[in-house]
């Protein structure tokens, strides 16, 4: 019996749980503040929808690595992708902290320009980092569905003894 891989699946559990409190006290403070100040604060659904879309992307991918568990051989891969996507969000926070302590202390008009440059970048370095790690969440999850040898293939043998109706699942 092959041993299941569960990692994949408990960090990016854990890292969507930890993103959804994050969001929740945020909106919490956000909605505790306008409703003290006296008016009734109006958020739309579609920015609701857009902040709590990663970590429902979060849960999403750690269920995909629960139903692959038994398959996952390809770990490698699998650390790849957890590692790349959560440093994505942590190098955003990072950077952005970084560029709060940088406009301290420069001026107004450094700060526009700059602020500009660097909130592109910041952009660009976040999407290609998510891409790169969605790269390899492909590759796992195409490797997982690939058919597995036959175990009498050894060193080429059986290679001309390939039953056709291998592909058909009854």
């Amino acid at each position: 019996m092959k041993r299941s891989f569960t990692a994949p699946f408990w960090v990016l559990l854990v890292f969507g749980l930890l993103q959804l409190l994050s969001i929740s006290s945020l909106l919490h403070t956000f909605f505790g503040s306008e409703l003290s100040s006296g008016g009734r604060p109006s958020v739309p659904v579609v920015v609701v929808l857009r902040i709590f879309m990663w970590p429902l992307i979060f849960f999403l991918e750690a269920l995909a690595y629960w139903l692959i568990r038994r398959r996952n051989t390809y770990r490698a891969l699998s650390w790849t992708h957890c590692v790349i996507f959560i440093l994505a969000f942590l190098l955003s926070i990072f950077f952005a902290y970084i560029q709060r302590m940088q406009y301290r202390y420069s001026s107004a008009a450094e700060t526009r320009v700059s602020r500009q440059i660097m909130m592109h970048e910041q952009v660009y370095f976040f999407w290609g980092l998510v891409i790169l790690a969605h790269l390899a969440f492909v590759a796992v999850l195409a490797n997982c569905r690939r058919k597995a040898p036959p175990e009498g293939a050894e060193g080429g043998q059986g290679q001309g003894q390939e039953n056709l109706l291998d592909d058909v699942v009854l």
